[in-house]
């Protein structure tokens, strides 16, 4: 198989080409020559005829298809090495946020029993200050039992 590729006409170079340089789409056509039979390769649309086709440059795109993969690859293998460092430093940080609201919750908690406990606290602290003043003023205003000293003369 020649792996030779001419790729005259393409704007950019790189990759699955889409348009010509004439402007037309291009379309992937099927080697029949005896050095690449079936071999996949994209030409300009303009030139569906393969009668003319030539072989030196004449203006129109031509390129096998596995260069133009192989182009995709080499160009998306550092995006994608990107974006698994970018995914790797997510998921680290996902796991630092779920420690945090781990440990919000836990103060929460602790929080909402300190709050419980002085709830009954101070329940039990306006029941005895009830009571005092109950006795306090039972004391103080409770006449009836009150002996009193009369002197006649």
């Amino acid at each position: 198989m020649s792996s030779s590729s001419v790729t005259s006409g393409f704007v950019g170079g790189r990759g699955i080409p889409t348009k010509c340089l004439c402007g037309l789409d291009v379309t992937i056509f099927i080697a029949k020559t005896q050095e690449n039979p079936g071999r996949p390769f994209f030409r300009c649309v303009s030139k569906r005829d393969a009668n003319s086709w030539t072989t030196k440059r004449d203006g129109h795109l031509f390129k096998w298809v596995e260069d133009a993969v192989l182009e995709e690859v080499e160009d998306a293998l550092p995006r994608v090495a990107i974006m698994a460092n970018e995914l790797s430093k997510t998921k680290s940080e996902a796991n630092e946020l779920n420690a945090l609201i781990q440990e919000l919750k836990e103060e929460a908690m602790m929080s909402k029993m300190e709050i419980r406990k002085w709830k009954v606290c101070s329940q039990v602290c306006f029941v005895w200050l009830c009571l005092i003043t109950i006795v306090i003023g039972y004391l103080c205003f409770d006449n009836r039992n009150e002996k009193r000293l009369v002197v006649r003369y």
